[in-house]
């Protein structure tokens, strides 16, 4: 009996990975028309569920001095909803450094920890997050969820096609679409504009 569940899981778990859809796009990252890294955004969708993974590493130097900054992304949605969101950030100014998580716990609730700081989420229908951006034309939304700040986040729409991404610290980004597709993000950063375009 116990043999059979097991393998009743494993068909079941090689079943929804043999039929989940896959998109992987990729992204130059620039810093002053030079290449610094790759931005790699991969949704995997799979019935009711889908993964959403963002990440990027760079290296670059100002004023003499080198940075370097990693991150990750994920959002896990069912119907949806997001259920689970994890964000990490390791960079060269230690106090850009961020470990984040926040969870579903209920109708309209969510758990979340921001560098060890935990609290709650309360009456919010987390329907759309900033890895969403890279996968979809945010047409309509006014309020997107970043893993990374761990809080709501206003979307402001310039003009047709193109995206402010409001954020606390004034490191606001703009996010550029053709027919529906994003092509180009442009970040500001303490040491300037980081541009990343579609390859």
């Amino acid at each position: 009996m116990k043999k059979n569940y097991c393998l009743l899981a494993t068909f079941l778990l090689v079943w929804t990975f043999t039929f989940a859809q896959k998109n992987k796009i990729l992204f130059d990252v620039m810093f002053k028309d030079k290449k610094i890294g790759v931005l790699h955004a991969l949704e995997t969708k799979s019935k009711s569920k889908s993964l959403k993974v963002l990440t990027i590493e760079t290296n670059t130097s100002f004023l003499f001095i080198p940075i370097h900054m990693e991150s990750e992304v994920s959002t896990t949605q069912k119907n949806g909803i997001l259920i689970e969101g994890t964000a990490y950030r390791n960079a060269s100014r230690k106090s850009s450094d961020v470990i984040a998580t926040v969870t579903k716990t209920g109708f309209r609730r969510y758990k979340r920890e921001l560098n060890g700081v935990k609290d709650k989420i309360k009456n919010q229908r987390i329907t759309f997050c900033v890895v969403d951006l890279y996968f979809k034309e945010p047409i309509g939304v006014t309020q997107v969820f970043s893993n990374m700040y761990a809080e709501m986040l206003q979307l402001k729409r310039v003009s047709v096609g193109k995206y402010q991404l409001i954020t606390p610290d004034n490191n606001d980004t703009h996010y550029s679409y053709e027919a529906g597709k994003l092509v180009s993000v442009v970040a500001n950063t303490p040491v300037g504009k980081v541009f990343s375009k579609r390859i």
